[in-house]
């Protein structure tokens, strides 16, 4: 691996990543109708943007780390999924009002400025899913 590839985090010490380039999602389908691309990871194209009928965001394994610290080992344990690198997990609308509650508790739990910003994205897709009824693609 290169210099690149092993960063100090604040809270997280010293870390070697695997790949820094790899892009992990979270994502919704806008509608019904594009439910079965996003169960099967196929909402985005070439140069790795969002197709049409799906909304979310990506970040790198730097930010899955503590993505992973600050909300998906809360996520899993108190809904019962396995957030994980390199793999698939969607939460069901009918947990996302938990997966909500518990991602507004890490933010008054919080003060570090990234997690708050990655924090702030997060809220905002699940709050999106939940009115349009779609679950929540974690596309790793």
């Amino acid at each position: 691996m290169n210099d690149n590839s092993v960063i100090e985090i604040r809270n997280l010490g010293r870390v070697q990543y695997l790949d820094l380039g790899h892009r992990y999602y979270i994502v919704i389908a806008q509608s019904e109708e594009y439910l079965d691309h996003l169960y099967d990871c196929h909402f985005f194209d070439d140069n790795g943007d969002f197709l049409e009928g799906y909304e979310g965001f990506w970040f790198d394994e730097r930010q899955f780390l503590l993505m992973e610290k600050y909300f998906f080992n809360f996520i899993d344990k108190e809904c019962n999924l396995i957030i994980t690198m390199y793999e698939e997990e969607f939460a069901e609308p009918e947990i996302l009002p938990q997966v909500l509650d518990i991602v507004d508790r890490q933010i008054k739990n919080c003060d570090n400025d990234e997690v708050l910003e990655l924090a702030k994205q997060l809220r905002n897709i699940v709050i999106k899913a939940i009115e349009v009824s779609s679950p929540v693609g974690f596309c790793f």
